[in-house]
């Protein structure tokens, strides 16, 4: 195989692992959170990390149950309230760019951080248009938006592949990928 099959194959897993947390199941059934939980959020552009955004959290249900500020590039922290119904797609609205939200999916209580980028955007759009956050519109929605972004050179700056949003340990749902 080579090294750009490879490359692409480690980004959609590391992406599919980042919202599904890697379960094999065919569609993610709706959770609930048994306590309170916290969520930081960065928010990253295409030139790298934003340093002044709106940051909030809506519910499976679509209500804004969290909102936070990303202030002087610091992290913004939100407190997701004790019965949340999962997943949380995570809206960021840059103050150089607030009529363009960036989008990331949660699936699951346990995530602590997640990054809001324009991959991530991509992947929950396109998971939406095939009828919602599920486990399997996110590996089909993940494919697709690191095959866009590989056409369209977006990302940092450098042209070609990006792999923003892509450090850390793989094997740490949501805490090593951010």
């Amino acid at each position: 195989m080579n090294k750009t099959i490879l490359l692409s194959s480690a980004l959609a897993c590391a992406l599919i692992t980042t919202l599904t947390g890697c379960d094999s199941g065919g569609t993610s059934a709706r959770t609930t959170s048994a306590g309170p939980a916290r969520l930081t959020v960065s928010v990253l552009n295409d030139e790298g990390p934003v340093t002044a955004a709106k940051v909030e959290a809506k519910d499976s249900g679509g209500s804004v149950i969290a909102k936070g500020e990303l202030k002087n590039g610091a992290k913004a922290d939100l407190s997701i309230p004790a019965g949340t119904a999962y997943p949380l797609i995570v809206f960021a609205y840059p103050d150089e760019a607030p009529n363009q939200p960036l989008k990331a999916a949660v699936t699951d209580s346990q995530a602590t951080e997640q990054d809001v980028s324009p991959v991530t955007t991509i992947v929950v759009e396109t998971a939406l248009s095939l009828g919602g956050i599920t486990e399997t519109n996110l590996a089909k929605a993940a494919g697709a938006a690191i095959a866009q972004r590989k056409r369209s050179g977006g990302g940092g700056g450098g042209g070609g592949a990006t792999t923003e949003s892509f450090k850390g340990d793989p094997t740490k749902q949501y805490g090593g990928w951010h």
